[in-house]
């Protein structure tokens, strides 16, 4: 199995900095990535953002998303909190959790996400995981609130996941907040 990922970010119109940020962790054979959306904008939701990095990057697990999103939410306690999008793939098996409004969206293989409702560092009742068993080569996006829900990852085709973050943070970005989006491919 092969994979190749991609992201891009920009802060709000008129900031500098972005309470948006994208962790990917390649081990071996699997990977993990996490998209974080801290609440509001500029300096403050940034210090937010990097926060969850260094806790995501001191704890590269792949094997428990559940786990991983349960310490990202204990990392952040204190914080203004934070919506966030953490994914793993193992051979064929993609698991994910979501808490807050970053959201996926997928192209060949379809995936029953759920996202978790709740503010991580704040207050999440119930951390719900979904999975699915990819059995085609398949492209996945994952993209915080900045990004309007109105793409479709057809429309992307032909585009490596670079471009085609590219591609979808010029066109459907939102001015008033930040925006982050990731594409994956996966050839099975």
């Amino acid at each position: 199995m092969n994979f190749a990922i991609g992201h891009r970010s920009r802060p709000r119109v008129g900031e500098d900095c972005s309470g948006d940020a994208v962790v990917v962790s390649e081990l071996g054979t699997s990977f993990a990535v996490a998209v974080v959306d801290a609440l509001g904008h500029g300096r403050t939701a940034a210090d937010v953002a990097e926060r969850a990095v260094r806790y995501l990057h001191a704890n590269p697990d792949t094997g428990n998303v559940r786990r991983r999103m349960q310490g990202l939410h204990e990392s952040l306690r204190g914080t203004r909190g934070a919506a966030a999008f953490v994914c793993a793939l193992h051979g064929r098996r993609l698991s994910a959790c979501s808490v807050g409004n970053v959201d996926m969206k997928s192209l060949g293989t379809r995936v029953p996400v759920v996202l978790s409702p709740g503010i991580l560092g704040v207050n999440v009742r119930r951390m719900r995981v979904f999975e699915v068993t990819i059995e085609t080569s398949s492209r996945f996006a994952i993209f915080s609130d900045g990004i309007s829900t109105r793409f479709s990852l057809e429309d992307t085709g032909g585009l490596e996941p670079g471009a085609a973050c590219s591609w979808i943070l010029e066109r459907y970005a939102h001015e008033h907040d930040d925006a982050t989006v990731l594409v994956a491919d996966v050839e099975v």
